[in-house]
C-alpha cells in the first residue's frame, strides 16, 4: 500500500511496484489522514509512505498506526533525510529508506528486499542514523518529540496559515481548544508568536515552505 500526496510520483511507485511479481498494490492515497484509516483496515505487508505530506505527516501517520502495525514492514520514500528526521523514524521502527534523489531502481530493490522479509536502506542513511543518535538530549531538534500528534497536526495547519477558527473546523474542535493546544505547542517548543512557529517548523521539514 502506498500514501504519497503527489498524483505523478504515487502513480509512478504504484506501477513500479504492480511490475514485481511477489507484490500486488491493495491500496492508495493521496491523504495521510484517509492512508492511516485504509492501512488499519487493509493491513498490508508493506506499507511506502512519504515524509512531507500535507494535514499528517508520514511520522504522525506511523505513530498513530504503532501497535496496529503487526506483520506490516514500513519503507519511507522521503526527500528528508535529516537528522532529526531520521531519528524519529529510527524511535519508530521502519524496515528502510530511500531518497527520492536516487534512482527509481534503488526504489525497486527496497519494495522487493522489504517483499521478501530483509530491510533496505540508501547509501548514508547509516551514517546520518550516526548524526542522529550522536547527542539525541541535546539537540534542539528533539522538541518536537515533545509535541502531541494532535499539537503536530496543529502546527502544521497553521504553518500554513490556517487561522484557530479554520483549524477548528478542520479538526472538529472548538476554537477555545485549538487556542489551548496552539498555545501548548509554542511552549513546548520555546517560540513566543506565530512567525517564530512557523520558522520552527518549516525548520524541522514538517513543512515544505515551496509546496502550495
Amino acid at each position: 500500500m502506498v500514501i504519497e500526496d503527489q498524483t505523478a510520483v504515487r502513480e509512478l511507485m504504484c506501477e513500479t511496484i504492480a511490475a514485481n511479481e511477489r507484490c500486488e498494490v491493495v491500496g492508495s492515497s493521496s491523504d495521510s489522514q484517509e492512508g492511516l484509516a485504509m492501512a488499519l483496515t487493509l493491513r498490508p505487508d508493506v506499507l511506502v509512505v512519504d515524509i512531507l505530506m500535507p494535514g499528517l505527516s508520514g511520522i504522525d501517520v506511523l505513530r498513530r498506526l504503532s501497535g496496529g502495525r503487526d506483520g506490516m514492514r514500513v519503507l519511507v520514500f522521503s526527500a528528508k533525510q535529516e537528522p532529526h528526521i531520521v531519528r524519529s523514524l529510527v524511535q519508530i521502527g521502519i524496515h528502510g529508506f530511500v531518497n527520492k534523489a536516487s534512482p527509481l531502481s534503488e526504489f525497486r530493490q527496497a519494495v522487493d528486499a522489504l517483499a521478501q522479509g530483509r530491510t533496505w536502506f540508501t547509501v548514508g542513511f547509516d551514517r546520518t542514523v550516526r548524526e542522529a543518535l550522536a547527542s539525541p538530549s541535546q539537540s534542539p531538534d528533539g522538541l518536537l518529540d515533545l509535541l502531541t500528534p494532535r499539537e503536530r497536526e496543529i502546527a502544521v495547519l497553521i504553518t500554513r496559515s490556517h487561522s484557530s477558527k479554520e483549524v477548528a473546523s478542520r479538526l472538529n474542535i472548538s476554537i477555545k481548544t485549538a487556542e489551548n493546544h496552539r498555545a501548548n505547542l509554542m511552549r513546548k517548543l520555546g517560540v513566543r508568536d506565530v512567525a517564530g512557529l512557523v520558522r520552527y517548523i518549516i525548520r524541522q521539514g514538517l513543512v515544505d515552505p515551496d509546496a502550495g
